[in-house]
């Protein structure tokens, strides 16, 4: 995990987009140096999408087309602004999501490139993710932070999770900088000024940016359907996707001396043809109550009931009441022991009993004990075990009075982990995006009969995702998304 080294200070900085200035945390130089930290944790937590390198390509060309129509190429812009290069990059996370870091680091998922029909769609997102970046608005809200006396970077605990809330809204909030700056929700205002500035910049790279609110109230069947479940990180900085469906549009027809036409519908679909669709069984998955990692080649049992999420960081189970979590990462050691003397060197760490073990034929070693953090004491199991040329840590975390409660869970997770050899978890594949074309009289439903969707991806979702209704019928011909 990488550690925060700016000192943030309440400035005046200038807004790019308006040419106003306004109050700040960071100078432009701060910016780039603190996205460019941010950027490594970000990819690695979520995984950069590396398997299409023409699609990565063509993100970036229609990024930096829509840029070059912004303020970053306007000459009261200063330079050292127009001369630092802009990142574009599309995450493998099959999660709905688009935002920005500061000093010119953005991002798609492919969960999100999905969701979206035409290359309009993607420019006034990537427009939009733009307009924060020249607004500087990351290091306005820092500065707002800091004025309430909240820290910009939340406190790590035992290098990793922090424990206690609601697992289901927020397993994966660790204490990195990358995540804690994904944390500060935009205002109205910053939003407002960066639809703004989205469409406009669209518009002034030849696109229809009206498109976008089709996309916009997809977010809002997406979230509604799943009662805001399907996309907590795009909602927790873009809110209000129905207001945005109404607004787009009004936006996109206010000056009629710079409305677009160009939707380029065919191009956006044949480059995402092929993406992959929903979570990659690769990185592994669970299924039959136990996580399995083809890769990696091991499995572990799942607690009945408790939730996950996987990422390339880590894997993460927690109670369905936010009472315990457990963590599988990697230890940067090179031995189950040397990583448990690591975790106990740990300030405010309190080990109470350690020794060597055992797990499957795998070396191992095991402590428990508390540790302080901010908001009390939380108790702790912690198993590190050497398997196929790498040391892993399975974390359990709960509060130190529910230590005797969630401990034997904690151990049986870890005494679970194992060799996998079963060839059907082994060779799981994941699943593609298939564009064809609807033949007469066919629905969203009646193109999926006799598909196996992705684990986790519904028939709905699949009908938001085409931007239609589930028993809509489809003009024949039209080219639709479907998960083969």
């Amino acid at each position: 995990m990488l550690a925060i080294t700016l000192t943030a200070c309440g400035t005046t900085n200038q807004n790019f987009i308006t040419g106003e200035n306004q109050r700040g945390a960071y100078s432009w130089q701060q910016e780039r140096e603190l996205g460019a930290q941010a950027d490594q944790q970000i990819i690695a937590q979520f995984g950069l999408y590396t398997e299409d390198p023409e699609l990565t390509a063509y993100v970036e060309r229609v990024a930096q087309n829509v840029l070059e129509t912004s303020a970053y190429t306007d000459p009261s812009t200063p330079a050292e602004v127009r001369s630092t290069p802009f990142v574009f990059r599309i995450l493998d996370s099959p999660v709905v999501n688009a935002f920005a870091l500061p000093g010119g680091f953005m991002y798609v998922t492919r969960g999100l490139l999905t969701y979206l029909e035409n290359e309009a769609q993607l420019a006034v997102v990537l427009g939009h993710e733009i307009g924060h970046v020249l607004g500087r608005h990351s290091s306005e809200q820092a500065a707002r932070a800091q004025l309430n006396q909240f820290g910009l970077i939340g406190a790590a605990v035992l290098g990793g999770v922090v424990g206690g809330g609601n697992v289901a809204q927020g397993i994966l909030e660790y204490g990195s900088t990358g995540l804690q700056l994904l944390q500060l929700k935009w205002g109205r205002g910053a939003e407002r000024e960066a639809d703004m500035a989205g469409v406009a910049y669209a518009e002034f790279a030849g696109y229809d940016a009206a498109e976008a609110a089709r996309f916009f109230r997809a977010l809002d069947r997406l979230s509604a359907q799943s009662g805001g479940g399907s996309i907590p990180n795009f909602m927790s900085t873009h809110p209000d996707p129905a207001e945005r469906e109404q607004t787009i549009p009004q936006l996109a027809n206010s000056d009629p001396r710079y409305q677009g036409e160009m939707i380029n519908a065919e191009e956006y679909l044949r480059q995402i043809e092929g993406v992959v669709v929903g979570e990659d069984p690769r990185q592994g998955y669970v299924e039959d109550g136990a996580f399995y990692h083809p890769e990696l080649r091991f499995r572990f049992d799942v607690p009945r009931g408790w939730q996950t999420q996987n990422s390339p960081m880590a894997f993460v189970m927690g109670e369905p009441n936010g009472q315990a979590l457990i963590q599988l990462t990697l230890a940067s050691q090179s031995s189950a022991e040397a990583a448990a003397r690591e975790l106990a060197s740990q300030q405010g760490v309190q080990v109470g009993r350690g020794g060597a073990t055992t797990v499957n034929g795998n070396r191992a070693y095991r402590l428990d004990g508390a540790a302080q953090q901010q908001n009390g004491t939380i108790g702790f199991v912690a198993t590190f075990i050497e398997y196929g040329g790498n040391v892993y840590q399975i974390l359990g975390l709960t509060a130190q009075n529910a230590l005797q409660q969630y401990g034997g869970t904690f151990v049986d997770v870890s005494e679970s982990f194992s060799r996998l050899t079963d060839q059907r978890y082994l060779n799981r594949q994941p699943s593609r995006l298939e564009v064809t074309r609807a033949p007469g009289g066919a629905t969203i439903s009646s193109l999926l009969r006799g598909r196996t969707l992705p684990s986790g991806l519904t028939e709905e979702e699949v009908a938001i995702m085409n931007q239609v209704e589930l028993n809509q019928p489809i003009p024949t011909g039209q080219r639709v998304k479907l998960p083969e």
